[in-house]
């Protein structure tokens, strides 16, 4: 009733469950996207009141977000009155991190009112240890402080996360970031054409950082799996991309070999693009960087042999030379040159060169009699060289698969 539902329902099927449990655990992710697709960010994370006070805390809760102009989407765990929220605050403007500063400390107010703690589940840290007087009292603080000061005379142990703080917004991780578009050849349409937008998609959620898939759907991050360095998931590199615009840390921009070797083995799989909660397209930002990375000078040659690829696998096809190919690829001197020119590891098979492409097998099928091919497709297959060339079977088991679903293809 506090949060105006107006209905509720159980749900005991295991699907079912499932399904409203990656809602929950997707939560933090979705949540910094508004409905109208302007970001929205935390910023008061988990601050909890007793959950009998819970429906009279969202109430002046949203009265308080409307009286600043916000909007926030509140979450979290409501039977232990702990609430999550993302709010659409404008962290790149002075103007509006003057009111992520105002906000704050009326909403500090507004949680000890109703007898709760800024924070009830994470910690206090950089973003609310200003504001711990108004929930402690100054006496208590100075006690605080006499503790840390009695175990750490020399303030070496994580300085000014809980006493002596530095103010609420001061070192914002978005202060350093360019506030003018970058020049970049991709469109990146659903954050306005702007790649610091794009990276600033990213907000740490780490589903990223899945040892094992967690449900059938889940994919990302594969180079994660194998090596469990965090340079490796999506979110380190989405970080180091970040820390490339801010020119603090990493300081050579494009040409930063530490952001090519952590994309290194990024698979461009595109996984990260549908199973992210916020939708980050590692692919695509890698493929901007390594455009920028080598604009202008040579690439390794396995560049050049791997991106002919297409070209050379036509003449193939067209010429009807596969079995020759095959044939010569099995020569074991033969093999370990091309292999090192295409940058391919010396333990992998050379590929067969399949005799019969998916093209001229679709083709040839359509002219097969009793073959449907008028009338308007259901699905349209693009097949990629790979397909084509070394695996139409696979491309084959596509056709039969959808076309027993009933679909034209």
């Amino acid at each position: 009733r506090a949060a105006d539902a107006l209905d509720a329902r159980v749900v005991d099927d295991p699907a079912g469950q499932r399904a409203l449990w990656r809602v929950r655990e997707d939560a933090s992710g979705t949540a910094t996207r508004m409905s109208d697709g302007s970001e929205a960010w935390p910023g008061w994370e988990d601050c909890a009141v007793p959950p009998a006070r819970l429906g009279a805390y969202l109430r002046d809760f949203r009265s308080l977000l409307a009286g600043h102009g916000l909007r926030g989407t509140p979450y979290g765990h409501f039977g232990d009155g702990c609430i999550h929220v993302r709010i659409d605050f404008d962290l790149l403007g002075r103007e509006g991190v003057a009111r992520f500063r105002t906000f704050s400390e009326d909403l500090a107010e507004l949680v000890v009112a109703h007898g709760g703690s800024l924070s009830g589940e994470h910690g206090d840290g950089q973003a609310r240890a200003e504001l711990l007087p108004k929930m402690y009292g100054p006496g208590l603080v100075a006690l605080f402080e006499r503790v840390k000061d009695a175990w750490d005379p020399a303030g070496l142990l994580n300085p000014g996360m809980l006493v002596r703080p530095a103010p609420l917004d001061a070192d914002l991780r978005f202060a350093p970031l360019p506030r003018e578009p970058v020049d970049v050849v991709f469109g990146y349409p659903h954050d306005g054409g702007d790649f610091v937008a794009a990276v600033r998609r990213c907000v740490g959620v780490a589903k990223c950082r899945t040892a094992a898939p967690g449900s059938p759907t889940a994919v990302m991050c594969p180079s994660f799996r194998v090596t469990g360095e965090e340079e490796h998931s999506t979110r380190g590199r989405a970080r180091l991309l970040h820390e490339m615009l801010a020119g603090e840390v990493v300081t050579d921009g494009w040409r930063s070999t530490e952001v090519k070797d952590a994309l290194d083995l990024c698979l461009s799989c595109k996984g990260c693009r549908s199973d992210c909660p916020v939708g980050v397209d590692m692919a695509t930002y890698k493929a901007e960087f390594l455009h920028h990375h080598y604009e202008g000078r040579r690439r390794p040659a396995a560049h050049y042999t791997m991106g002919r690829l297409p070209r050379w696998l036509r003449v193939v096809a067209a010429t009807r030379t596969a079995g020759l190919v095959n044939a010569l690829a099995r020569v074991r001197p033969l093999a370990a040159l091309g292999k090192r020119m295409g940058g391919i590891a010396a333990e992998r098979d050379v590929p067969e060169v399949a005799a019969r492409t998916f093209r001229r097998w679709w083709e040839g099928r359509k002219r097969e009699p009793g073959t449907v091919t008028a009338g308007r497709a259901d699905v349209v297959l693009w097949p990629d060289t790979f397909t084509d060339h070394l695996s139409p079977s696979v491309g084959r088991a596509a056709v039969a698969v959808l076309e027993d679903a009933g679909l034209t293809v």
